[in-house]
Parts: C-alpha cells; sequence; structure tokens
C-alpha cells in the first residue's frame, strides 16, 4: 500500500511540474539571424534565458508557476512582450505580442483596444483607454505594463492619484517609478517654462547648444528623434510641408538626434533630404532634462525662449503657426 501511495505521489509531482511548463516559439525577421535573443523581466530587466536566433526562430522552455509578464530583448532594445505560463507561447516575426495560452491572448486583445486609437491626435483619448486597461487588470500579470504605460503618458498629479490607491507591487515596479521620476522633469519644464539649455559635440568637433537656435526672436520646432525611430520617419512629411509653409516667416525646426550614431543620422537626413539644421550626438542628455519617454517628441519654442507646447502633434503645431502667421493666401 505505501507502494501505491509513493508512486501516486511521484505521479503527482511530476503532473505538477508539467502543469507549469511552458514552450515559447518565436520567430524574427532575417535580419536578427545570428543574434542573442534575451529573455528577461519585464520590469526589472532580469535575463531569464537566452537563445541565438536561428533560421529566424528560438525556443525558450521554462516554468512558471504564476503568470509573470517578460520581455524579448535584442541588442539591448526591447522587441517583443509574452505574458510566461503554462502552455505553447508563439510569436510571430510580423508582431510585438505572443499568443497561445489564455492570458496572453487577453494582451493582446487589450493592447487591441489601444491600437484602435494610438495615432489620433487627441492624446487624451489614448491615456484615458490605458487608465481603463490598468484598472481592468492591475491585479494581473499585466498590471504593471499598463500602469507603466499611464504613468508614461501622463502628468505628475494624475501619476500620483493613480499611484496613492495602487497595488503594492505596481508602488514599487521599477518602471512605473523610473517614468514618475521623468515626469518631475516635465513638470519643471512644461509650456511656460523657459527652455534649459543643453549642448553636444558635433562630428566636425565643435559643441552646438540648443540656445545657439532657440529664444532668438523666432519660433523654432525641436524635433528629437533618431534615425532608428519609424515613427519619427513617418513625420518627416508633415514637418517638411509645415517648414516649407511657414519658413520665409522666420519658423525654424531644429532636429536634435538622440540615441544614435553621427553616421547614421546623417544617411537619414541626407536620404529624407531634411532641409533643417541638425544637432548630433545628443544621446541620452536631453531625455534626462525634458523628461520625454520615448521620439519622436516636439517642442516648440516661442521667440522669447519660452515653451508653448510638448509632445502635440505636427498638424497641431500647425494649425497654432497658422494663427500665429495666418493661412497663405
Amino acid at each position: 500500500m505505501k507502494k501505491i501511495l509513493s508512486i501516486f505521489a511521484i505521479a503527482s509531482v511530476m503532473m505538477g511540474c508539467n502543469n507549469t511548463k511552458y514552450e515559447f516559439n518565436a520567430e524574427f525577421p532575417d535580419k536578427f539571424d545570428g543574434k542573442t535573443a534575451v529573455l528577461a523581466h519585464y520590469d526589472d530587466s532580469i535575463a531569464l534565458d537566452s537563445a541565438v536566433i536561428k533560421e529566424g526562430k528560438v525556443l525558450f522552455v521554462g516554468e512558471s508557476k504564476s503568470p509573470r509578464l517578460a520581455q524579448i530583448m535584442i541588442d539591448g532594445k526591447t522587441r517583443a512582450y509574452a505574458i510566461l505560463e503554462p502552455g505553447k507561447i508563439f510569436l510571430s516575426d510580423s508582431t510585438y505580442l505572443a499568443v497561445g495560452t489564455p492570458a496572453n491572448e487577453e494582451f493582446k486583445r487589450a493592447n487591441s483596444r489601444l491600437d484602435s486609437v494610438e495615432n489620433l491626435d487627441d492624446m487624451k483619448l489614448y491615456v484615458n483607454c490605458l487608465k481603463e486597461n490598468y484598472d481592468r487588470y492591475k491585479e494581473e500579470a499585466t498590471g504593471v505594463y499598463f500602469a507603466t504605460e499611464y504613468v508614461r503618458f501622463s502628468e505628475l498629479p494624475q501619476i500620483d492619484s493613480m499611484l496613492s490607491v495602487a497595488p503594492q507591487h505596481i508602488k514599487e515596479s521599477k518602471r512605473v517609478n523610473r517614468y514618475r521620476n521623468s515626469a518631475i522633469l516635465r513638470s519643471a519644464t512644461m509650456p511656460g517654462k523657459q527652455f534649459v539649455d543643453f549642448s553636444a559635440k558635433q562630428p566636425n568637433g565643435v559643441e552646438s547648444k540648443l540656445s545657439d537656435f532657440a529664444g532668438k526672436g523666432n519660433y523654432v520646432l525641436v524635433d528629437f528623434w533618431a534615425s532608428w525611430c519609424p515613427y519619427c520617419i513617418k513625420e518627416f512629411p508633415a514637418l517638411k510641408e509645415m517648414y516649407d509653409k511657414f519658413a520665409d516667416k522666420g519658423f525654424k525646426i531644429l532636429g536634435v538626434a538622440v540615441r544614435d550614431k553621427a553616421e547614421d543620422t546623417k544617411a537619414s537626413v541626407d536620404k529624407y533630404e531634411l532641409k533643417w539644421d541638425i544637432m548630433y550626438n545628443a544621446e541620452r542628455i536631453p531625455y534626462n532634462i525634458y523628461g520625454f519617454t520615448g521620439i519622436p517628441h516636439l517642442m516648440l519654442i516661442g521667440p522669447d525662449g519660452k515653451i508653448i507646447s510638448r509632445g502635440e502633434s505636427p498638424s497641431q503645431i500647425s494649425a497654432y503657426l497658422e494663427q500665429v502667421y495666418g493661412s497663405e493666401e
């Protein structure tokens, strides 16, 4: 009898182990072949596993007793998200969200609601949708993701109001607190404040400063961008239209390249035929002053050096300039 019970006990343990196992098959575009994909915790980026991408594929196998949010990183940049939970998880090379298990399918549905409003000029709608998702999922593995995104796009009063009643794991989240610190920086450089100067060494060895361009009697639109940022590139046509429309009235654009190699910046400037001034090699300096959390980030500075707007779309800025300069005849 004892032997039979022992067999049942062993079988139960084995079944328990099997019930916590996940298999995560991930696919990537061919350009990533030979690179190492790192599976890491979402909140602190601590590595859980890694594998070399071969023929566009990697396989991660592990155990997760409860759902936990993870990210796949390549070359230090996040490429995709997945919830590690028992079952078969799959990531295609055309998306950034895994599917296959219940929590991953639900995470994808929640993000699809965001995708439906993400491209609207009115960011309030997007932020409201983030808050709705956070309220719905705050006790689950994805709660920290939606909390992070809400904090990323909100200002300090709204952030602190949310955190005052948040679950403890949200309050202690490293990502959430990092973006809250960015909001503190933004509050010091909000519209109505004087711009804060910074400098960067240019490819010719000369230091270039923001004050070389702004605060000299003209409206200056500062475009924080990088050659590797597709959303930045997507805005170029609208910026070109704005520049062509108002340049003869004294309007200027300054492109500030962040976290970008000078040669890559120059290649993009040439490829897209950008006509305005470019500041190279700004690295993370503007992030640490102005507290923006993603690019592109547009900041309009008035003739007196005061910040007029931050984070608005090209169409919103163009509408403001129409009022300032008057529409073209």
